[in-house]
């Protein structure tokens, strides 16, 4: 009987998954207006689970509240339907989504960081409780994305160039993430063969701002491929991210409202049944 190394395994798995992500990012004849995000778009596609779908568009609450444009939004499309408005613009009710993203090509700025940054926070701070009463569906329990990490979006930044130094990067961040409520925070800032950053908790490192105690950024060696560990990381989240069904009562309840012409089948108050008049 042979051994197994599940550790060699999950390393070999990140180097094919790097080079064909290496391939993709390569123009190739008849794709040359393929843009980095919609690459990352099918990327995802091909390696998260296939009940979730990878788009891009806008993440809206029971409030009217919009978020920005996201290049990627991840939605658990068993739970919820999505809007597409004219020219296929989508738009994802918030208590089914799990997980949005900004592709950079770079990000060598840090407007350009910050610009990533709160288009994430722009998600993140929407009302995943439906005002209370968005329910997750495997628990039963109110989803409550202020202090349950659970209950909230992943958030990421994914850059396919050139990107700041680690030490810039970790700087910047910090102090973006001091000026902000934790359950706005990203999970996880990924530079392409730079840098993965993301959080130190007791357990270790993990994407959790909610229990973080500090920042954590892994450099990429030819020992470890970070984008496994990207992948595993977002994999993971979205697949313990609670979510909801649509509350139609909620977010519809003004469609119930009609104008209409009303008869009975009598001047009784209040009139009978109609299921009470049947002869059969």
């Amino acid at each position: 009987m042979g051994t197994f190394s599940l550790p060699e395994l999950i390393q070999s798995a990140g180097r094919r998954m790097r080079a064909d992500l290496a391939e993709r990012l390569v123009p190739h004849n008849g794709e040359l207006g393929a843009g980095r995000e919609e690459i990352i778009r099918r990327f995802l596609r091909d390696y998260l689970p296939k009940r979730f779908e990878v788009a891009t568009g806008f993440v809206f609450d029971c409030h009217g509240q919009v978020s920005n444009q996201l290049d990627i939004i991840v939605a658990d499309s068993l739970v919820s339907p999505r809007f597409e408005a004219a020219g296929g613009i989508r738009f994802y009710p918030v208590e089914s989504v799990v997980g949005v993203g900004q592709v950079k090509s770079t990000m060598t700025s840090r407007d350009e960081f910050r610009g990533a940054l709160e288009n994430i926070e722009s998600v993140k701070s929407l009302d995943r409780s439906a005002g209370g009463r968005a329910i997750d569906v495997t628990f039963q329990e109110e989803l409550d994305h202020r202090s349950n990490y659970l209950h909230q979006i992943f958030g990421f930044v994914f850059v396919t160039g050139k990107s700041l130094a680690p030490h810039s990067a970790h700087s910047y961040l910090l102090n973006y993430l001091l000026s902000k409520p934790a359950h706005t925070w990203p999970n996880v800032v990924f530079a392409l063969d730079q840098y993965l950053a993301t959080y130190c908790c007791d357990g270790g490192i993990c994407p959790n701002p909610m229990h973080a105690r500090g920042l954590a950024i892994q450099p990429a060696t030819e020992a470890l491929e970070i984008l496994m560990k990207f992948y595993l990381f977002t994999a993971g989240a979205i697949e313990v991210t609670r979510v909801s069904h649509f509350p139609h009562w909620v977010y519809l309840h003004d469609f119930n409202k009609w104008t209409a012409n009303v008869y009975y089948s009598t001047n009784d108050d209040p009139p009978p049944f109609l299921s009470n008049l049947t002869t059969g």
